[in-house]
């Protein structure tokens, strides 16, 4: 287990080099500037979902209230955005794929999230050998949507692990979630609408009763891809199904205002 605190750029300068995008890099900005990202141009690059999810965490889940979790990090924009436009302190990024790690640790000192964001190198699959039961007060996951065997594998690892349930099923989240979260604390994730059935199904299988959803349609006039769900460990069964969240107008290519207002 690999654990980043509070790094700082060093006296030769090298950090400072980090945090220029490099070759086959890009460097974006997102919530009107206030999160700058690097990723890789041709590695995994986050979605919207992660962002539809920071908000729903916020509104219904409290997250930034207590020690959070964010399971599979990638390059760090749970808690990016968390730190920088919410303040949320105390976060904690946990990614299983080195390069990806690396590329968050270089996302939080562009930031300046250090005293906010720490990152640990390590496999969700096994974190009651790296966390002690109940550390934390929110979890929060943007888990791979699509079964081992089902659709397109990428020719890229780093991209086939963020998208496939190659490293990890909807079981292992959610036992890591249930190790993780302290009595009523709470586990927000965004999943795709087809496999709601079965995502209840396993969080109840751990003691995560879902409390709220949210179905996300692309259009108003579409069916959900998407939905957002928040589940309180030992809750009580009792679902609240908020308004959908629509993504696009009737052109395709804008967001609505309020999906509009999480981006920019």
């Amino acid at each position: 287990m690999r654990v980043l605190t509070h790094s700082a750029p060093d006296e030769s300068g090298r950090s400072a080099l980090e945090l220029q995008a490099g070759p086959g890099e890009t460097l974006d900005a997102i919530c009107g500037g206030a999160v700058r990202v690097l990723q890789r141009r041709l590695g995994y690059r986050f979605t919207l979902d992660p962002l539809l999810l920071v908000h729903f965490a916020v509104s219904v889940g409290g997250a930034g209230r207590g020690r959070l979790m964010d399971l599979g990090t990638g390059c760090g924009i749970i808690p990016l955005v968390l730190a920088c436009r919410w303040r949320g302190r105390d976060i904690l990024g946990l990614e299983l794929q080195p390069g990806l790690f690396s590329l968050a640790r270089r996302n939080v000192l562009l930031n300046h999230c250090e005293q906010e964001v720490s990152l640990v190198l390590g496999d969700l699959r096994r974190v009651d050998e790296q966390f002690p039961a109940g550390g934390f007060a929110q979890v929060l996951c943007n888990p791979p949507y699509r079964a081992r065997a089902t659709g397109h594998t990428s020719l890229s690892t780093e991209k086939a692990l963020a998208r496939h349930e190659l490293a990890c099923e909807l079981s292992d989240v959610s036992r890591a979630a249930a190790h993780l979260l302290e009595p009523r604390g709470g586990l927000c994730m965004v999943y795709p609408a087809s496999r709601f059935a079965e995502l209840v199904t396993v969080l109840r299988l751990f003691g995560l009763e879902p409390r709220v959803v949210r179905w996300v349609h692309p259009r108003a006039d579409r069916p959900a891809k998407l939905v957002l769900l928040h589940a309180v460990k030992g809750g009580h069964p009792e679902l609240t199904v908020l308004p959908p969240l629509v993504v696009h107008t009737e052109d395709e290519h804008a967001f609505t205002d309020e999906v509009r207002a999480m981006v920019v």
